[in-house]
């Protein structure tokens, strides 16, 4: 991965533009809500540390249901 002359990273060099492909990791707590972090399949490095979003689990719905 190379950086951009500006000197900001460039996180979807690894990953083709038209991947939509996620990954779901769940973590269950005991006396918190469970939470649920999704990324883009197939990153690395600076790109997989900088590319997700972390929720609680009572909001991820399945993409079947909704279609």
């Amino acid at each position: 991965m190379s950086l951009d002359p500006n000197g900001a990273g460039n996180a979807t060099a690894e990953r083709p533009p038209d991947s939509h492909e996620l990954s779901m990791t769940v973590v269950e707590y005991t006396d918190e809500p469970d939470r649920c972090t999704v990324s883009p399949r197939g990153l690395s490095g600076v790109a997989k540390l900088s590319t997700w979003i972390t929720v609680d689990r009572a909001v991820v719905i399945d993409l079947e249901t909704m279609r």
